[in-house]
């Protein structure tokens, strides 16, 4: 594992973090791993301090950069240690022993794993039930720019893994990311123009028009402690609107740009009234 670094950013995010760093040191305890802080102020950089992980370092930026911006400046310093591969991931994820080994055995140039949540349904036929989604990764609406996860919901006692329904993805999701290190040498870093979200299939976009191949491995599972129904500050969408208009406009043809203008806007005054 010396040539493998694992890059987590933190952000006011103690209750997680903390979490994850045990439950990845526990699995691979000569794992080499960055993380990147965006001027945390809840007392996480004394909880990651007080770990005392000998392969652990810390990148302490004095101001919120961003996800992109910041993550790159632990890409950047992996690279110069040796790295031959990187996995990013996110603080809100669990990770144990035996999910890197089929990412590392896998000969796609960026990988990711299953991930794995909870959730309380309310689809049709599931409605109320508390079960398992599993997250297949990413796909992109290229008439209007948007991108989706390609979810299978389980109900508490259904089938531990479900079977697999997707083959091709466009991208994978930034929550676990494993990248080769040739990937980087050729197309560089994350894109900075996004301050949050968007810029992981901006990245894998590129890679594939690129050459390089973008996949999922089914044989590794990844639990990912998201926050869902939780009320998202206005910061939280005014940056997913204006990431999504970046993506529009770096990746879709003029001709369906128009259409994409007009659902984003839409979406922005759905937001905003979900929000009156």
């Amino acid at each position: 594992m010396t040539k493998i670094f694992v890059i987590i950013l933190n952000f006011n995010n103690q209750k997680d973090i903390i979490p994850c760093l045990k439950s990845l040191i526990k699995a691979y305890p000569k794992i080499n791993i960055i993380v990147v802080d965006n001027g945390s102020t809840d007392g996480s950089l004394q909880c990651i301090d007080s770990l005392k992980y000998k392969r652990l370092q810390v990148i302490r930026n004095e101001a919120n950069l961003g996800f992109a911006k910041a993550v790159n400046k632990g890409l950047k310093l992996a690279l110069k240690r040796g790295a031959k591969d990187v996995l990013l991931l996110n603080p809100d994820t669990l990770p144990s022993r035996g999910f890197l080994e089929p990412l590392l055995a896998n000969p796609a140039e960026i990988l990711g794993p299953i991930l794995k949540f909870k959730r309380t349904n309310v689809a049709k036929g599931y409605a109320g039930q508390e079960g398992w989604v599993y997250d297949f990764g990413g796909k992109i609406n290229w008439w209007l720019g948007r991108c989706y996860h390609l979810e299978y919901f389980t109900p508490r006692g259904g089938v531990s893994v479900p079977p697999p329904r997707w083959k091709e993805i466009d991208y994978i999701s930034g929550a676990c990311m494993l990248i080769r290190r040739k990937v980087l040498e050729k197309i560089g870093f994350l894109n900075e123009k996004y301050f949050l979200f968007f810029e992981d299939p901006d990245f894998c976009l590129r890679a594939k028009k690129a050459g390089f191949k973008v996949a999922l491995e089914q044989k590794s599972i990844m639990i990912h402690n998201l926050s869902e129904g939780k009320k998202k500050p206005f910061y939280y969408f005014y940056h997913l609107l204006r990431s999504n208009l970046i993506f529009i406009n770096t990746w879709l043809p003029f001709y369906r740009r128009p259409l994409a203008y007009l659902y984003l806007h839409l979406l922005g005054l759905k937001m905003l009234l979900n929000r009156l």
